[in-house]
């Protein structure tokens, strides 16, 4: 191949390669720049009080987390989580940091997901306890009274323990 024409075909990728390569550079470093705030509702207990746990938040700075008329604030510790325990939230959560904002979720999906949570549990443990002795027995009792939701699992994976294996 002529010398000239190499030059002429291997100049422009070459120099495209260069400039790809510190662009991509340049996009890395300003992602990591900005955290991202993420944070989630989970009911705590039967109390009807909510958990609220922040992630992605700038260390050392408060995190203000509100639902309805109730607000609480944490500073978010050296790995940028913050949370507050025993919230009593209406409708829907956020939380805040500085200039960003974001929706944690609401009441309702937590409820929700709590229920859900709980009935798959309960259908675990019935399932396993059936499953080694062939018996219904109802769920074990403990101090506090079991939730609802974890009695109809235990109930429904103990019938499908015995179902299938006795």
């Amino acid at each position: 191949m002529n010398r000239r024409i190499r030059l002429a075909v291997m100049t422009p990728l070459i120099v495209s390669s260069l400039a790809l390569g510190s662009a991509s550079l340049l996009s890395s470093s300003a992602h990591a720049a900005t955290p991202s705030l993420t944070c989630s509702v989970k009911k705590s207990g039967t109390t009807g009080k909510f958990d609220v746990n922040v992630s992605g938040a700038q260390p050392g700075v408060r995190v203000t987390i509100k639902g309805g008329n109730s607000t609480a604030s944490s500073l978010a510790d050296d790995s940028g989580k913050a949370s507050t325990a025993g919230f009593i939230p209406v409708g829907a959560v956020t939380a805040q940091q500085k200039n960003t904002k974001v929706t944690c979720g609401t009441v309702k999906q937590a409820e929700q997901k709590d229920a859900q949570s709980q009935f798959s549990t309960g259908f675990r443990k019935g399932f396993a306890d059936s499953k080694a002795d062939c018996k219904k027995e109802g769920p074990p009792q403990g101090i506090a009274p079991l939730d609802a939701n974890f009695v109809k699992g235990y109930n429904a994976g103990a019938q499908a323990a015995i179902d299938k294996f006795c």
